[in-house]
């Protein structure tokens, strides 16, 4: 297992809303791995499988996010 605490956040879009991630934690090839965030609306600390977040992207980039994506289903 390997704990990574983020120098800089990064800010991100759960099922539970937007948040800032903290720290991720490795547990290895066979689990996937953990990312600790900090819920905006309620300052919440929760955690999140790497498949259940987005990284918002930086608009003056082009960037855009898919709003509709905690609504698929998932394969």
């Amino acid at each position: 297992m390997h704990i990574h605490e983020l120098r800089n956040i990064i800010f991100v879009k759960t099922p539970l809303g937007n948040g800032k991630a903290i720290a991720w934690i490795d547990y290895g090839t066979e689990i996937n791995t953990v990312w600790k965030v900090v819920l905006h609306d309620s300052g919440m600390v929760r955690n999140f499988y790497d498949t259940d977040i987005l990284v918002l992207p930086n608009k003056m980039d082009g960037g855009n996010i898919d709003h509709n994506y905690f609504k698929k289903p998932k394969t």
